[in-house]
């Protein structure tokens, strides 16, 4: 499998003259898989990794062994505990850091290291270089501090960031077509819902499109509705209006398939996640007022909710894309090229506490390795 794949992450690291820091020690959150395994492995040769804990809804066991072969220590927690999990390692890690004066780099999807570090360990933040961050969600919570005492560098905010999002999209499709084609059930002529038309969710309503399915798009942003509409869907102001979906989907990154739209929805209706975590479906609500739950696949439970339906929920409410292969190793690899190049900017520019998304021209870079070696 290794053979297979061009090495677009070891040329961008040759391209950009990577260098190698022993001074310096990486604190890892990430999705374990084949293409996060060869981009830890040739990190681990440049900024030692010093722990790496896998998101728990994600994740592949030969990668766990093929990285703690390798003299890593990976911690993988249920996604329930993986708060804790978090403040209990980052507590090592920046201990370990500080007994040998070394430089903590945080690398992660989805800000978990980052809230942690400024809410339980604000003493050890001079030991902390920076972040580099993978992911929108992980960007919201940098914000989100009351005062961000460090640099977070991203790739979540770059154009090849946006084409990802439209694979994204697709793949949170496709996923969803192969289960419901395990159920022998049929998507096309069907309606949809879909809330966000951000870049996933576009992706997404067009992949429905495709596939032969109505869609209504869902926003609190008028312009994305209005973009929405230009392009041909109906769309909703309002839960009420979005009619009588047979699956709806929510792709925001926020809770977004709330308890009025789930007491809204039609018997035997499919609700599904198509953005990070479990956050976009009210599981609380859906959990109260449901009276009987039973297994129909090994990705879909029947929740027997009040009012006399059945609703089907996906993945227990975690990304339906993570069910499969999700988007193409090759798609995330020229995301991993820009990231190699955020560990350079950050631990030789060590930038001022702020948000800072790669420049363009080394976006640039990292398209045109993608270029030569496809």
């Amino acid at each position: 499998m290794h053979n297979f794949h061009p090495d677009f992450l070891g040329e961008a690291a040759r391209r950009i003259a990577l260098k190698t820091y022993p001074r310096a020690r990486q604190f890892v959150v990430q999705h374990l898989y084949p293409d996060t395994l060869r981009l830890l492995l040739l990190l681990h040769e440049h900024v030692p990794i010093h722990c790496i804990i896998g998101i728990g809804y994600s994740g592949n066991d030969d990668v766990v062994s093929e990285l703690k072969a390798a003299g890593i220590r990976v911690v993988t927690p249920s996604f329930a505990d993986i708060h804790t999990t978090v403040e209990s390692e980052l507590a090592r890690s920046l201990a370990h850091c500080e007994e040998q004066q070394l430089e903590l780099v945080i690398h992660e999807v989805g800000g978990y290291a980052i809230k942690a570090l400024h809410e339980k360990f604000e003493a050890s933040i001079p030991t902390v270089l920076g972040a580099i961050e993978v992911t929108k969600q992980g960007v919201w919570v940098a914000e989100a501090l009351p005062i961000l005492k460090i640099p977070q560098l991203n790739c979540a905010q770059t154009r090849l960031k946006e084409i990802e999002g439209k694979m994204v999209g697709e793949a949170v499709v496709a996923a969803l077509d192969n289960i419901l084609r395990e159920l022998g059930y049929a998507m096309v002529g069907r309606p949809a819902a879909v809330a966000g038309y951000g870049w996933v969710g576009k992706g997404t309503v067009h992949s429905l499109a495709k596939r032969g399915m109505h869609v209504t798009v869902m926003d609190t942003d008028v312009i994305k509705l209005v973009d929405a509409a230009v392009d041909g869907y109906a769309i909703a102001q309002n839960p009420k209006d979005i009619g009588t979906p047979h699956i709806i989907i929510g792709a925001t990154g926020h809770q977004s398939i709330h308890a009025d739209i789930i007491d809204s929805l039609p018997n035997r209706s499919f609700i599904v996640s198509g953005a990070s975590k479990n956050h976009e479906t009210d599981l609380v609500h859906l959990e109260s007022i449901t009276l009987n739950k039973y297994s129909i696949h090994p990705h879909v439970d029947a929740h027997e909710v009040k009012g006399n339906k059945t609703l089907f929920l996906v993945n227990k409410g975690y990304p339906v894309n993570f069910t499969g292969s999700s988007v193409p190793d090759e798609i995330v690899e020229f995301l991993f090229c820009e990231l190699i190049m955020l560990v350079r900017e950050l631990l030789d520019q060590r930038p001022a506490p702020g948000i800072y998304p790669l420049k363009n021209d080394l976006e640039e870079v990292a398209a045109q390795i993608w270029l030569d070696l496809r």
